[in-house]
């Protein structure tokens, strides 16, 4: 009977500690980068980090109050574009909404191989 749960705790331990090798791997990075005038239009950049094609669907922006951690925009663009191995696109994403002065930015990215996203934080 010891010897069946000594091996059960280390079968335990060995796979609570090969879990975090089993973390996702990002497709597509995401960079967000500040707005140039203080309207609510964000240039996004992507780069396929696959050595195959990545076919990128949708963006989709969402804007935060910092301050009372409210949802202020929601936005979704298509984005049909190929991105071959290693290649880079960059596009704007704008919020109709003006926006808050202090604020937190989600960027999500649909593509074939399921979404990878982005934050940017504006104190």
């Amino acid at each position: 009977m010891k010897l069946i749960t000594r091996s059960a705790i280390a079968l335990v331990f060995l796979i609570g500690l090969a879990t975090p090798l089993l973390a996702q791997a990002p497709n597509v990075a995401v960079r967000i980068g500040p707005p140039p005038t203080p309207n609510a239009c964000f240039p996004v950049k992507l780069k396929n980090l696959r050595p195959t094609p990545v076919v990128i669907q949708a963006a989709y922006i969402t804007i935060f109050d910092q301050n009372n951690c409210k949802r202020t925009c929601d936005f979704k663009i298509a984005l049909p574009k190929t991105l071959g191995p290693c290649q880079t696109t960059v596009f704007k994403i704008c919020c109709a909404k003006p926006l808050p002065p202090t604020y937190i930015v989600y960027v999500r990215v649909a593509h074939n191989f399921g979404s990878n996203e982005g934050w940017f934080f504006r104190p």
